[in-house]
């Protein structure tokens, strides 16, 4: 059995503190007795525990929760919500442009399909969340390796990967659609992954600034004229913000 450091028996201590005392044993002297501690013991902790916000101190010698645990609250529910607050960002985008809306990261040299949001037309489509397709063919992945240096982003291109009889086939023109892509602040999908399906794409930036995740409407080729793409890239450039605010580092662990 593992004996814990003296750092950690500490840190376990106030843990305790903190639990006794939201479970209302509030006074010095009584929280002192509950856990086993001296009295000058307990009241060291208690006092770093105010001291960083995590309790604080009644005129009347009271305890009480502190406005940091009212912090990081917030912070865990906002985190293990977060599929669902993203889910319902994508499902308004959704509404409003009656579109198949994705959000997706890259994962090796694939796009991997984290949420979908249906549209109205009742099209049935490859993309669905947990689905894989080659970064290279999706807008979502042009999208984000927009963003990456050059040589990165060669570095996914494969000539040998072909999905479709649309799919690009040389470094040279997908190198090229990269700097369209920045160019424009959209990438596309022009039935490069599936025939028939056009895709617009945009790449979020998550709260750190880092772009980790794309956001992207696909439709039937006949609805995807060069004005609607035009309206679906405006629509996804102006949601991603909201998205990005929601992405933590981590955010992708809460969906796999």
């Amino acid at each position: 059995m593992t004996t814990p450091t003296s750092g950690a028996l500490t840190l376990e201590r106030g843990l305790g503190l903190l639990r006794l005392v939201a479970h209302g044993t509030v006074r010095l002297d009584d929280l002192a007795a509950a856990s086993g501690l001296s009295r000058s013991a307990t009241h060291r902790m208690l006092t770093s525990l105010v001291t960083t916000r995590f309790l604080k101190l009644s005129t009347d010698g009271r305890y009480q929760l502190g406005v940091a645990l009212l912090e990081l609250g917030s912070l865990a529910e906002r985190e293990m919500d977060l599929p669902s607050r993203v889910q319902q960002l994508l499902a308004g985008i959704a509404a409003e442009l009656g579109d198949a809306t994705h959000l997706g990261i890259l994962d090796g040299t694939d796009i991997l399909y984290l949420a979908k949001a249906r549209g109205r037309r009742g099209i049935d489509m490859a993309s669905r969340p947990g689905a894989r397709f080659r970064a290279q063919h999706t807008a979502m992945g042009k999208a984000l390796l927009a963003h990456a240096e050059p040589a990165v982003a060669a570095a996914y291109f494969d000539p040998a990967e072909v999905r479709t009889e649309r799919s690009v086939r040389d470094l040279d023109a997908f190198t090229a659609v990269l700097e369209r892509a920045v160019a424009v602040g959209f990438a596309l999908d022009d039935q490069e992954n599936e025939l028939g399906i056009t895709c617009v794409a945009v790449a979020i930036a998550d709260v750190t600034g880092e772009y980790r995740a794309a956001v992207s409407v696909s439709a039937p080729s006949v609805h995807m004229t060069p004005a609607r793409i035009t309206e679906v890239a405006a629509v996804l450039t102006a949601a991603a913000p909201e998205i990005g605010a929601h992405l933590t580092p981590d955010f992708a662990e809460h969906w796999l």
